[in-house]
Protein backbone atom coordinates (compact mmCIF):
# COMPACT_ATOMS: atom_id res chain seq x y z
CA UNK A 1 0.00 0.00 0.00
CA UNK A 2 1.14 3.81 -1.06
CA UNK A 3 1.58 5.96 1.21
CA UNK A 4 -1.20 8.72 2.02
CA UNK A 5 0.21 12.60 1.36
CA UNK A 6 -0.25 14.17 4.87
CA UNK A 7 -2.87 16.71 5.72
CA UNK A 8 -0.46 18.70 7.57
CA UNK A 9 0.50 22.16 6.15
CA UNK A 10 3.93 22.05 3.95
CA UNK A 11 7.03 23.52 6.02
CA UNK A 12 8.75 26.40 4.44
CA UNK A 13 12.54 27.50 4.66
CA UNK A 14 13.13 29.94 7.61
CA UNK A 15 16.09 32.16 6.44
CA UNK A 16 17.32 35.29 8.44
CA UNK A 17 17.33 38.36 6.97
CA UNK A 18 19.07 41.55 8.18
CA UNK A 19 16.18 44.49 9.31
CA UNK A 20 18.37 46.90 7.21
CA UNK A 21 17.43 44.89 4.36
CA UNK A 22 13.39 45.61 5.05
CA UNK A 23 13.72 48.79 6.96
CA UNK A 24 15.78 51.63 5.75
CA UNK A 25 16.40 53.58 9.13
CA UNK A 26 15.33 53.28 12.49
CA UNK A 27 12.46 56.37 11.72
CA UNK A 28 11.48 53.63 9.04
CA UNK A 29 11.14 51.18 11.75
CA UNK A 30 9.65 53.14 14.00
CA UNK A 31 6.49 54.15 11.63
CA UNK A 32 6.03 50.79 10.86
CA UNK A 33 5.95 50.29 14.72
CA UNK A 34 3.01 52.55 15.17
CA UNK A 35 0.80 50.78 13.29
CA UNK A 36 -1.87 48.66 16.00
CA UNK A 37 -0.77 44.94 14.84
CA UNK A 38 2.65 45.51 14.87
CA UNK A 39 3.04 47.57 18.11
CA UNK A 40 0.91 44.63 19.77
CA UNK A 41 4.10 42.45 18.61
CA UNK A 42 6.22 44.51 20.84
CA UNK A 43 4.08 45.11 23.69
CA UNK A 44 3.42 41.16 23.85
CA UNK A 45 7.65 41.10 24.30
CA UNK A 46 7.63 43.40 26.71
CA UNK A 47 4.19 41.63 28.75
CA UNK A 48 2.75 45.29 28.66
CA UNK A 49 -0.07 46.69 26.66
CA UNK A 50 1.14 50.39 24.33
CA UNK A 51 -0.42 52.93 22.73
CA UNK A 52 1.02 55.78 20.94
CA UNK A 53 1.21 59.47 22.40
CA UNK A 54 0.89 62.02 19.88
CA UNK A 55 3.43 64.39 20.91
CA UNK A 56 6.84 65.43 18.70
CA UNK A 57 10.07 63.32 18.75
CA UNK A 58 13.09 63.54 16.62
CA UNK A 59 13.16 60.80 13.92
CA UNK A 60 14.51 57.86 15.68
CA UNK A 61 12.40 57.93 18.60
CA UNK A 62 8.46 57.95 19.64
CA UNK A 63 6.73 57.91 22.54
CA UNK A 64 3.88 55.41 24.00
CA UNK A 65 1.85 55.19 26.92
CA UNK A 66 0.59 52.28 29.25
CA UNK A 67 -3.20 52.56 29.14
CA UNK A 68 -3.72 51.39 32.38
CA UNK A 69 -1.38 54.18 34.05
CA UNK A 70 -1.37 56.27 31.19
CA UNK A 71 2.74 55.96 32.20
CA UNK A 72 5.00 57.31 29.47
CA UNK A 73 7.26 55.04 27.05
CA UNK A 74 10.05 56.17 25.00
CA UNK A 75 11.12 53.47 22.14
CA UNK A 76 14.29 54.15 20.24
CA UNK A 77 15.62 51.66 17.26
CA UNK A 78 19.09 50.93 15.64
CA UNK A 79 18.73 48.81 12.43
CA UNK A 80 22.82 47.53 13.31
CA UNK A 81 24.21 47.47 16.47
CA UNK A 82 23.90 49.21 19.27
CA UNK A 83 25.72 52.72 19.46
CA UNK A 84 26.90 54.41 22.56
CA UNK A 85 25.96 57.74 20.80
CA UNK A 86 21.93 56.41 21.65
CA UNK A 87 22.44 55.45 25.14
CA UNK A 88 23.99 58.88 26.17
CA UNK A 89 20.34 60.33 24.18
CA UNK A 90 19.02 57.56 26.14
CA UNK A 91 19.99 58.77 29.64
CA UNK A 92 18.94 62.89 28.72
CA UNK A 93 15.66 61.83 27.60
CA UNK A 94 15.19 60.09 31.22
CA UNK A 95 16.10 62.90 33.06
CA UNK A 96 14.18 65.96 31.06
CA UNK A 97 11.07 63.69 30.68
CA UNK A 98 8.77 61.71 32.97
CA UNK A 99 9.23 58.52 31.72
CA UNK A 100 8.35 55.45 33.11
CA UNK A 101 10.08 52.98 30.77
CA UNK A 102 13.25 53.86 28.09
CA UNK A 103 13.02 50.86 25.19
CA UNK A 104 16.31 50.69 22.85
CA UNK A 105 15.40 48.29 20.16
CA UNK A 106 18.43 47.24 17.74
CA UNK A 107 19.30 44.08 15.79
CA UNK A 108 22.33 43.49 18.13
CA UNK A 109 23.87 44.61 21.56
CA UNK A 110 27.25 44.07 22.71
CA UNK A 111 27.47 41.62 26.50
CA UNK A 112 28.51 45.04 28.58
CA UNK A 113 25.04 46.83 27.29
CA UNK A 114 22.97 44.41 29.34
CA UNK A 115 25.15 45.51 32.38
CA UNK A 116 25.40 49.23 31.73
CA UNK A 117 20.92 48.88 31.38
CA UNK A 118 21.47 46.60 35.11
CA UNK A 119 23.25 49.71 36.30
CA UNK A 120 21.38 52.63 35.13
CA UNK A 121 17.72 50.03 36.67
CA UNK A 122 19.97 50.08 40.30
CA UNK A 123 20.09 53.55 40.03
CA UNK A 124 17.03 54.52 39.10
CA UNK A 125 15.92 52.84 42.46
CA UNK A 126 11.75 52.16 40.53
CA UNK A 127 11.51 55.23 38.76
CA UNK A 128 12.55 54.51 34.94
CA UNK A 129 13.22 51.18 33.57
CA UNK A 130 15.63 51.04 30.56
CA UNK A 131 15.21 48.29 28.41
CA UNK A 132 17.23 46.56 25.61
CA UNK A 133 14.85 44.37 22.74
CA UNK A 134 16.50 42.63 20.17
CA UNK A 135 14.72 42.59 16.75
CA UNK A 136 14.92 39.81 14.79
CA UNK A 137 13.61 39.42 10.77
CA UNK A 138 12.82 36.38 8.83
CA UNK A 139 11.90 35.20 5.94
CA UNK A 140 9.90 32.34 5.38
CA UNK A 141 9.93 30.63 2.17
CA UNK A 142 9.63 32.59 -0.36
CA UNK A 143 7.62 35.62 0.16
CA UNK A 144 6.15 35.50 4.02
CA UNK A 145 8.36 37.52 6.65
CA UNK A 146 7.98 37.52 10.16
CA UNK A 147 9.56 39.63 12.95
CA UNK A 148 10.27 38.69 16.47
CA UNK A 149 11.57 40.94 19.52
CA UNK A 150 13.39 39.87 22.24
CA UNK A 151 13.39 41.28 25.55
CA UNK A 152 16.99 40.69 26.42
CA UNK A 153 16.88 40.82 30.08
CA UNK A 154 14.66 38.24 30.37
CA UNK A 155 16.59 35.96 28.09
CA UNK A 156 19.21 36.50 30.30
CA UNK A 157 17.32 35.37 32.93
CA UNK A 158 16.41 32.14 31.24
CA UNK A 159 20.15 31.68 30.53
CA UNK A 160 21.09 31.79 33.91
CA UNK A 161 17.92 29.58 34.86
CA UNK A 162 19.16 27.19 32.51
CA UNK A 163 23.27 27.28 33.79
CA UNK A 164 23.40 28.29 37.05
CA UNK A 165 26.85 27.91 36.98
CA UNK A 166 27.03 31.32 34.86
CA UNK A 167 25.71 33.00 38.06
CA UNK A 168 28.08 31.33 40.60
CA UNK A 169 30.60 32.94 39.13
CA UNK A 170 32.37 29.48 38.71
CA UNK A 171 34.75 28.95 35.85
CA UNK A 172 33.12 28.14 31.83
CA UNK A 173 33.76 24.81 30.41
CA UNK A 174 37.10 24.63 29.49
CA UNK A 175 35.79 22.36 26.64
CA UNK A 176 33.86 25.06 25.12
CA UNK A 177 35.49 26.19 22.05
CA UNK A 178 37.00 30.43 22.38
CA UNK A 179 36.56 33.03 19.67
CA UNK A 180 39.33 33.29 17.69
CA UNK A 181 41.02 36.11 16.94
CA UNK A 182 41.12 38.32 14.02
CA UNK A 183 43.17 37.30 11.45
CA UNK A 184 45.98 40.30 10.15
CA UNK A 185 43.51 40.33 7.15
CA UNK A 186 40.54 41.10 8.71
CA UNK A 187 41.99 43.59 11.26
CA UNK A 188 43.34 45.36 8.16
CA UNK A 189 39.33 45.50 6.54
CA UNK A 190 38.13 46.12 9.83
CA UNK A 191 40.47 49.47 10.19
CA UNK A 192 40.02 50.83 6.69
CA UNK A 193 36.05 50.13 7.12
CA UNK A 194 36.27 52.17 10.88
CA UNK A 195 38.01 54.96 8.46
CA UNK A 196 34.82 54.62 5.68
CA UNK A 197 32.46 54.94 7.92
CA UNK A 198 34.24 58.24 9.96
CA UNK A 199 34.64 59.83 6.79
CA UNK A 200 30.46 59.03 5.98
CA UNK A 201 29.82 60.55 9.38
CA UNK A 202 32.05 63.77 8.75
CA UNK A 203 30.80 64.63 5.35
CA UNK A 204 27.15 63.93 6.29
CA UNK A 205 25.65 62.73 2.72
CA UNK A 206 22.88 60.60 1.96
CA UNK A 207 24.46 57.30 2.69
CA UNK A 208 24.68 56.74 6.16
CA UNK A 209 27.66 55.28 7.98
CA UNK A 210 27.17 51.60 8.67
CA UNK A 211 28.76 49.18 11.98
CA UNK A 212 32.42 48.29 10.81
CA UNK A 213 32.97 44.76 10.21
CA UNK A 214 36.01 42.80 9.80
CA UNK A 215 35.04 40.93 6.38
CA UNK A 216 36.06 42.25 2.81
CA UNK A 217 32.64 43.71 2.26
CA UNK A 218 30.34 46.25 4.19
CA UNK A 219 26.91 46.65 3.36
CA UNK A 220 24.27 49.76 3.57
CA UNK A 221 20.69 50.18 3.47
CA UNK A 222 18.94 51.62 0.66
CA UNK A 223 15.25 52.12 -0.31
CA UNK A 224 13.62 48.79 0.44
CA UNK A 225 13.82 45.37 1.13
CA UNK A 226 15.49 43.39 -1.50
CA UNK A 227 18.31 46.53 -2.22
CA UNK A 228 21.24 46.81 -0.42
CA UNK A 229 24.27 49.35 -1.75
CA UNK A 230 27.76 47.29 -0.92
CA UNK A 231 31.84 48.45 -0.69
CA UNK A 232 34.16 45.57 -1.72
CA UNK A 233 37.58 44.62 -0.74
CA UNK A 234 38.77 42.53 -3.43
CA UNK A 235 42.44 41.82 -2.39
CA UNK A 236 42.65 38.85 -4.49
CA UNK A 237 42.10 40.90 -7.65
CA UNK A 238 43.90 44.03 -6.05
CA UNK A 239 40.15 46.09 -6.77
CA UNK A 240 37.62 48.47 -5.18
CA UNK A 241 33.63 47.72 -6.20
CA UNK A 242 31.31 49.78 -5.36
CA UNK A 243 27.22 47.71 -5.77
CA UNK A 244 24.20 47.75 -5.64
CA UNK A 245 22.84 44.49 -5.11
CA UNK A 246 19.24 42.87 -5.97
CA UNK A 247 17.83 39.81 -4.26
CA UNK A 248 15.03 38.03 -3.50
CA UNK A 249 12.66 36.42 -6.29
CA UNK A 250 12.38 39.51 -8.27
CA UNK A 251 15.78 40.29 -8.41
CA UNK A 252 15.81 39.72 -12.16
CA UNK A 253 12.80 41.33 -13.15
CA UNK A 254 13.46 44.77 -10.98
CA UNK A 255 17.34 44.62 -12.74
CA UNK A 256 15.24 44.10 -16.58
CA UNK A 257 13.62 46.90 -15.10
CA UNK A 258 16.53 49.00 -14.64
CA UNK A 259 18.90 47.83 -17.30
CA UNK A 260 15.83 49.59 -19.43
CA UNK A 261 17.11 53.19 -18.62
CA UNK A 262 20.99 51.75 -17.95
CA UNK A 263 21.93 55.31 -20.31
CA UNK A 264 20.45 57.48 -18.28
CA UNK A 265 21.63 55.55 -15.05
CA UNK A 266 25.34 55.71 -16.45
CA UNK A 267 24.86 59.75 -17.24
CA UNK A 268 22.91 60.13 -13.77
CA UNK A 269 26.66 57.98 -12.05
CA UNK A 270 29.45 59.00 -14.31
CA UNK A 271 31.04 56.28 -13.75
CA UNK A 272 31.51 52.79 -16.21
CA UNK A 273 28.80 50.61 -14.83
CA UNK A 274 29.00 46.61 -14.60
CA UNK A 275 25.74 44.84 -15.36
CA UNK A 276 25.45 41.50 -14.09
CA UNK A 277 22.06 39.24 -13.98
CA UNK A 278 24.10 35.84 -14.07
CA UNK A 279 23.15 34.77 -9.87
CA UNK A 280 20.25 32.44 -9.34
CA UNK A 281 18.69 34.97 -7.06
CA UNK A 282 20.93 38.02 -7.32
CA UNK A 283 21.51 40.77 -9.61
CA UNK A 284 24.42 43.38 -9.18
CA UNK A 285 25.25 46.42 -10.63
CA UNK A 286 28.55 47.77 -9.97
CA UNK A 287 31.34 49.94 -10.59
CA UNK A 288 35.32 48.77 -10.28
CA UNK A 289 38.81 50.35 -9.63
CA UNK A 290 41.20 48.08 -10.30
CA UNK A 291 45.23 47.30 -10.18
CA UNK A 292 45.83 48.76 -6.89
CA UNK A 293 47.61 48.25 -3.73
CA UNK A 294 45.15 48.00 -0.90
CA UNK A 295 47.84 47.26 1.58
CA UNK A 296 48.99 50.50 1.17
CA UNK A 297 47.40 52.54 4.20
CA UNK A 298 48.98 55.81 3.05
CA UNK A 299 46.46 55.35 -0.34
CA UNK A 300 43.67 54.47 2.35
CA UNK A 301 41.84 58.04 2.44
CA UNK A 302 42.12 58.08 -1.23
CA UNK A 303 40.34 54.94 -1.42
CA UNK A 304 37.66 55.71 0.86
CA UNK A 305 37.30 59.13 -1.02
CA UNK A 306 36.28 56.89 -3.98
CA UNK A 307 33.48 54.78 -1.99
CA UNK A 308 32.02 57.99 -0.37
CA UNK A 309 31.75 59.19 -4.00
CA UNK A 310 30.45 56.47 -5.68
CA UNK A 311 28.00 55.60 -2.63
CA UNK A 312 26.89 59.07 -3.17
CA UNK A 313 26.15 59.16 -6.88
CA UNK A 314 24.50 55.39 -6.48
CA UNK A 315 22.21 56.35 -3.73
CA UNK A 316 21.02 59.24 -5.85
CA UNK A 317 20.67 57.49 -9.17
CA UNK A 318 19.14 54.36 -7.60
CA UNK A 319 16.46 55.50 -4.63
CA UNK A 320 13.88 56.83 -6.60
CA UNK A 321 13.81 54.01 -9.14
CA UNK A 322 14.34 51.63 -6.88
CA UNK A 323 11.19 52.96 -4.82
CA UNK A 324 8.99 53.01 -7.97
CA UNK A 325 9.89 49.46 -9.32
CA UNK A 326 6.97 46.92 -9.61
CA UNK A 327 8.47 43.73 -10.74
CA UNK A 328 4.28 42.55 -11.76
CA UNK A 329 4.87 45.19 -14.70
CA UNK A 330 7.60 43.63 -16.03
CA UNK A 331 6.73 39.55 -15.41
CA UNK A 332 3.11 40.70 -17.01
CA UNK A 333 4.41 41.05 -19.84
CA UNK A 334 5.28 38.27 -22.67
CA UNK A 335 7.97 35.85 -22.17
CA UNK A 336 11.25 36.87 -23.95
CA UNK A 337 14.43 36.09 -23.58
CA UNK A 338 16.31 39.63 -22.05
CA UNK A 339 18.90 40.93 -24.68
CA UNK A 340 22.31 40.32 -23.36
CA UNK A 341 24.14 43.41 -21.89
CA UNK A 342 27.02 44.17 -24.43
CA UNK A 343 29.21 45.40 -21.37
CA UNK A 344 28.36 42.33 -18.76
CA UNK A 345 31.64 41.46 -16.83
CA UNK A 346 30.99 38.98 -14.19
CA UNK A 347 32.30 40.06 -10.35
CA UNK A 348 34.43 37.71 -8.91
CA UNK A 349 33.14 35.85 -6.04
CA UNK A 350 33.43 37.45 -2.39
CA UNK A 351 31.65 38.17 1.00
CA UNK A 352 29.04 40.46 0.96
CA UNK A 353 27.71 41.57 4.54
Amino acid sequence: MGSQRTAKPKLERLEKIHPADYWQHGGDFLQWLEEPDNLDLLAEALAISLTPVSLPTPADYRLFQIPESQARVLVTAQLGAASPDYLGDLVTWAATDTLAMVVWVAADFSPHYGQTLSWLNTLSQGRVTFLAVRVELWRIGKAAMAVNFIDLEKESALDLAANPEDEAGLEPDQDSPATPPLSQREQSNLAFWTGLCDRLDRQGGLVKPSNPTPEASLGFAIARAGFRLHTILDHTHSSLYTELLLSGVDAHPHFYLLAQERDAIADDIGLPLIWDDTGDHNCIIASAWSDLDLDDEQRWAEYQAWFCHCLERFYEAFFERIKQLDATTYLSRPPVIPTPLSDLLVLPASQRS
